[in-house]
């Protein structure tokens, strides 16, 4: 069916278009300040986010029709600490997301967004990086700006602005622009106006981010969105954050063949001045989230968040990564928890009311079963009825949830997998 190997194929071949639609169950959407933990939600704003690329691939679309989301106390208390809290400056609103592997980091970064929307009403601007690590793992082309020092990623660049304009089209029509610019585009010449045309107009017929010569449209466009956060909010995401903060020495070279390191580029330099408060939209936030497990195997963001003590002597700490995340009181750490036994058996509820988890009677040793179940086969057998045996759906059920919940821990990630792989 396809030439992609299994773990792509199951992204790419859209199995969801099969799944059950569970329109029966009546989900409510994200709101802000109507959701309730140890309930499903879906999402009102489905196809913004999967423009944003904030579902990301191998969280087991395919199990449903349309994404749906769990909401835990993780939630609930993001949105108080975080959401409630994009009216102020960005600088003073940076969060980290830090949990072990599976535990939804990334789950609640597209919560977050959702959130977002639902409370300003889609009046806010959304920039998502979802996949950081190509900044730095030398995929893209790339030149220097002789006139800011750094060096562009035409690739990379115009591709996320692409995204990036065609999820907010709306709002960026809303925006007019503060200042005139002129440029040209495919033999065309372009003179934009100040408060006549908007911010939508420069980014749609502007193909400067994607030119392999020097430009400065990268650099309009960051001031123009700090100019207009005054009144319009700008939520930052960045998830796999340790990706490039931990290796911040890139996979690109200089002239000389001097590896180049992360800051050295423009986007790399917009993600540490975002993330350090040093660019700072008047109201916003910025939402980051780590890979893998709560314990950082890096030194650099575990020195940033105050996890472990700054060595000034360390030769594994990169003291300028350090320092820039350290700004304007440096990023707040937020950890999240794993499921608690009542939230994992509301999940596995839901799992079993949309058709995903089936619980059905397993055929086992006698030496595996109670005496009360053995008793009752027997009297099965000896009234001629041996298909009649008693069998406990929701005894059986609560045995699934014991047995998951101790060796997961209450872990989403390891829930879903062994809901979509062992039943």
């Amino acid at each position: 069916m396809t030439h992609l190997p299994f773990r792509d194929a199951v992204g790419a071949l859209g199995f969801e278009k099969l799944a059950t639609d569970f329109a029966k169950l009546e989900l409510a959407n994200v709101k802000y300040g109507e959701i309730t933990p140890t309930k499903v939600f879906k999402y009102e704003s489905e196809n913004t986010l999967k423009t944003l690329g904030s579902f990301k691939k191998f969280q087991y679309h395919e199990m449903f029709l349309n994404p749906v989301t769990f909401v835990s106390e993780n939630s609930v208390r993001l949105s108080e600490e975080f959401v409630s809290k994009l009216e102020g400056p960005s600088k003073d609103n940076r969060l980290c997301l830090l949990g072990e592997k599976g535990s939804g980091k990334s789950t609640l970064i597209t919560q977050a967004q959702a959130l977002a929307l639902s409370k300003h009403e889609n009046d806010i601007l959304v920039l998502h990086i979802e996949n950081p690590e190509k900044v730095r793992n030398g995929s893209s082309d790339y030149i220097f700006n002789p006139k800011t020092k750094k060096y562009q990623q035409p690739m990379f660049t115009k591709r996320w602005i692409y995204k990036m304009r065609q999820a907010n089209e709306n709002l960026l029509k809303k925006m007019p622009l503060t200042r005139d610019i002129s440029f040209q585009s495919k033999r065309v010449d372009y003179n934009l106006k100040k408060r006549t045309n908007t911010l939508f107009d420069f980014l749609l017929h502007n193909h400067d981010f994607g030119k392999t010569i020097p430009t400065s449209a990268f650099t309009f466009f960051v001031e123009e969105l700090e100019a207009h956060s005054k009144n319009i909010p700008i939520l930052v995401s960045i998830d796999d954050f340790n990706s490039i903060i931990d290796q911040p020495i890139t996979l690109y070279r200089h002239t000389d063949f001097t590896s180049i390191h992360l800051s050295e580029f423009e986007m790399g330099d917009f993600i540490l001045k975002v993330a350090g408060g040093q660019i700072n939209f008047a109201k916003g936030g910025v939402l980051l989230a780590v890979k893998g497990d709560k314990k950082l195997s890096g030194k650099n963001l575990s020195v940033a968040l105050k996890q472990e003590a700054h060595d000034p002597y360390s030769k594994t700490i990169d003291r300028g990564i350090v320092e820039a995340l350290d700004k304007n009181g440096g990023i707040k750490a937020f950890s999240v928890n794993n499921l608690t036994k009542s939230e994992t058996e509301q999940l596995l509820r839901f799992y079993q009311a949309s058709g995903v988890l089936h619980v059905k009677d397993y055929a086992t040793k006698d030496s595996y079963k109670s005496a009360e179940e053995l008793g009752q086969e027997k009297a099965a057998i000896r009234a001629g009825k041996p298909d009649q045996t008693v069998f406990n759906s929701e005894e059986q059920f609560d045995k699934i949830v014991e047995n998951q919940y101790t060796v997961s821990t209450g872990n989403p990630g390891f829930l879903v997998q062994a809901t979509a792989l062992s039943y």
